[in-house]
């Protein structure tokens, strides 16, 4: 059975997006020179859907969302009829099978690949709407998709919605892991506290989620004053990745699936596809994934 990690953080602007989209190519990239492939999916669980822009040409993307094939068809059955106001709960509990909706975006000769759910900013009624009933069967359907994506991949990254709501729940309900990005900027503790509050409250005898705190936007040199006091709390220091993500302008180029580090020629790409290799080998043997 794969690994389920969720990307998330209460607080905007730490490049949760950029996070997911880097790990999981540099992920599925290290392993083709490891012997085993390995197999990745990235569901874009953000009505923003930026990773969705990130990896897919638009012209794509548009076809994939007009055929249903994106994470709204994981939670409802029918969404010809949203209502920003009214969420309708689908009677139907059986979910799109994975490969009905998942875009192959990278293949590596040795059989690695990572596959992409995209989203939809359709998805931002089911942020937003009142359910008449229950939300049981959106539940259902969504842990019943991350059963069969777990049978299927090795590891399974969720790009979340950086509020608390209906996709907080259910990602971190089908999760075994939450990777917390975090960038210098003030009150980055509080959004960390917040997110470990999620954490300890998920509740319900389901297993525990296990924390990963990366520091995103990290000066290239020295180390940001936040980050030295959140290392330095008790509450956080040991969940903290020893490497951090820096700050390279090559981190922010990817759309329509260029512009990626290991493909790019830009300045400072080499510095930034080594670093970002660093954090990736860390973030794997955390997860206790074989190379």
């Amino acid at each position: 059975m794969g690994t389920v990690v969720t990307v998330m953080n209460m607080k905007g602007g730490v490049g949760k997006t950029t996070v997911t989209m880097h790990l999981a190519g540099m992920i599925t990239r290290m392993q083709q020179t490891s012997g085993k492939p390995v197999k990745v999916l990235a569901i874009d669980y953000d009505p923003q859907f930026n990773l969705s822009q990130a990896f897919l040409p638009a012209k794509t993307y548009f076809e994939l969302e007009k055929l249903r094939k994106t994470s709204i068809a994981v939670l409802l059955e029918d969404d010809s009829d949203l209502n920003p106001y009214q969420l309708q709960v689908s009677g139907n509990l059986i979910p799109p099978a994975v490969s009905d909706i998942a875009s192959r975006v990278l293949s590596m000769p040795n059989g690695s690949l990572l596959d992409l759910v995209p989203s939809t900013l359709d998805l931002m009624y089911v942020a937003l709407g009142q359910a008449n009933a229950n939300t049981k069967p959106i539940e259902e359907r969504f842990e019943k998709f991350m059963d069969e994506c777990r049978e299927n991949y090795d590891l399974v990254f969720i790009d979340c919605h950086p509020a608390g709501s209906l996709f907080t729940k259910t990602a971190l309900k089908n999760s075994q892991h939450v990777l917390i990005p975090v960038s210098p900027q003030k009150f980055s503790a509080r959004g960390i506290g917040l997110m470990m509050e999620f954490i300890k409250k998920k509740g319900n005898g389901d297993p525990a989620v296990t924390p990963h705190i990366l520091f995103n936007l990290a000066p290239r040199t020295g180390i940001s004053k936040q980050e030295t006091e959140i290392r330095a709390n008790p509450r956080f220091a040991k969940y903290c990745l020893d490497k951090n993500l820096k700050r390279y302008k090559a981190f922010a180029d990817p759309e329509g699936g260029k512009g990626f580090v290991w493909s790019s020629g830009k300045a400072y790409s080499s510095e930034a596809f080594f670093n970002l290799r660093a954090v990736a080998a860390e973030f794997v043997d955390r997860l206790g994934q074989t190379k």
